[in-house]
């Protein structure tokens, strides 16, 4: 069965370079710009990163929970990749890679693993946070995280776990305080250094590979 992918990119020349690219790789490319997930059965989007602003990222992965997003950086720093990584974001590959390279990145995302270049896994395991035993967190605490992680607004979350808008404040403000946080910024990107942000049917295998 042939995979459908969804292309994203504000520059026509750039979709349809990296349309080609996937189509010569095997996949099917969904027509239109941008693609109507509604109607169309897709099995993941490459979306290309032209700044640092991960908003696309964010919005697919929490609009279309079940959709492997893959990102594609224009500025491949380690900031860059981290940022994508932290947005949802299934995999993540370097614009100038070579195509061969974007193809085996898109299709082990969609087979649940991660291809990363060594450098960058290297950065984000010298980075990375162990998670303390004192700040194990209950299901539902892990719950509120992933929901804020999405941008649900609190009056909105308050009202889906059955609490006051002034009680779940102070819920969140107790857990930012266990968390050692000082706001749901903060908490949401040590959830992340945590791993707790990853969906529950998703999990992320690193594959180390040598950078061409």
């Amino acid at each position: 069965m042939t995979e459908k992918i969804a292309v994203l990119d504000r520059i026509p020349t750039f979709r349809a370079g990296l349309a080609a690219v996937l189509e010569q790789g095997g996949f099917e490319v969904a027509g239109g710009e941008p693609p109507d997930f509604r109607r169309e059965s897709v099995d993941a989007a490459v979306v290309t990163v032209h700044t640092a602003d991960m908003r696309t990222v964010r919005e697919l992965v929490a609009d279309h929970p079940d959709l492997v997003v893959v990102a594609v950086l224009m500025s491949p720093t380690i900031a860059d990749f981290r940022g994508a990584l932290r947005a949802g974001a299934h995999a993540v590959v370097q614009w100038d890679s070579n195509p061969d390279d974007i193809v085996a990145v898109v299709r082990s995302a969609i087979a649940g693993q991660t291809m990363l270049p060594t450098r960058i896994v290297r950065s984000l395991a010298e980075s990375s946070v162990e998670r303390p035993d004192q700040g194990t967190l209950r299901e539902d605490e892990i719950r509120w995280l992933r929901a804020l992680a999405r941008g649900t607004p609190v009056v909105r979350l308050a009202r889906n776990e059955g609490y006051s808008q002034r009680e779940i404040f102070r819920r969140l403000a107790e857990l930012y305080a266990r968390m050692g946080v000082r706001n749901r910024h903060e908490a949401i990107a040590l959830a992340s250094q945590w791993g707790l942000l990853i969906p529950e049917h998703h999990t992320t295998v690193l594959q180390l590979r040598q950078t061409r």
